[in-house]
């Protein structure tokens, strides 16, 4: 029994021990010093993923801001457009619609306004062209028939 009686105070002292070091100032300050530096280090991880996403939103914008401008310069030629350059036009306005379709979900309320009012332009545009020239095919087949001379 003396024996169990030795380990068990050896074993409060090293507890004792422990507890006093953990609970020393220095310790503490230590620690203070470690969750300091984590947080600064995720700060800027933040801060340089917030800039990338400023940059990559911004050249979106840049991006829609461009084509926005093209569609209304494009638009104003309906009277003058010939059907070749509507078919080269209008392959273009399908790619980047399609584009920026799949991007629309993450624009804000201002930006989906404006995209509602070009592709309402653009309709406009077509409607015009259409009318003015009929329906135009993607498709242009020139086909040649020969025939008999019976």
């Amino acid at each position: 029994m003396k024996i169990v009686s030795k380990f068990r105070t050896i074993g409060f002292a090293l507890a004792i021990g422990l507890f006093t070091f953990a609970c020393s100032p220095d310790t503490q300050n230590e620690t203070n010093a470690e969750v300091d530096e984590a947080q600064t280090e995720l700060s800027e991880e933040n801060a340089e993923a917030n800039a990338e996403l400023n940059d990559a939103g911004a050249e979106a914008n840049q991006e829609y801001d461009e084509f926005s401008g093209w569609v209304k310069t494009n638009t104003g030629k309906a009277e003058t457009v010939t059907a070749d350059e509507y078919r080269e036009m209008r392959s273009e306005y399908n790619r980047k619609e399609a584009e920026f379709e799949a991007e629309s979900s993450t624009w804000n309320d201002e930006t989906r306004r404006e995209w509602e009012e070009t592709k309402a332009d653009w309709n406009e545009f077509e409607n015009k062209v259409q009318k003015r020239l009929g329906k135009i095919d993607d498709i242009d087949v020139d086909v040649n028939v020969k025939r008999d001379k019976n």
